[in-house]
């Protein structure tokens, strides 16, 4: 038998698929450790984006409550009765 192959020789399907498998096999094998590890970075980042997420929902709650505290606008009865006290005035 001869040991060299003529490079010139054409190449089979069968021998064809064989080598197209062996290389998609060895592509699962290099890509399927890193999707793993991949899956577990993006879980790891998604769940500090929520927690994120929850202390700006927090914070925005807290400057609204300062905001309605520190408020020098008068609500809309305030302004009803201050508006009722200064029209009997102009009126007597």
């Amino acid at each position: 038998m001869n040991s060299k192959q003529d490079p010139n020789e054409p190449v089979t399907v069968a021998t064809l698929n064989e080598a197209v498998d062996a290389i998609l096999e060895g592509m699962e094998k290099m890509v399927g450790g890193v999707r793993g590890e991949m899956n577990e970075r993006f879980d790891k980042v998604d769940n500090r984006l929520q927690r994120v997420e929850t202390e700006v929902r927090f914070v925005k709650d807290e400057i609204n409550g300062l905001k309605a505290d520190l408020s020098t606008t008068p609500s809309r009865g305030e302004f009803e009765e201050l508006k009722g006290k200064v029209n009997k005035v102009l009126s007597n």
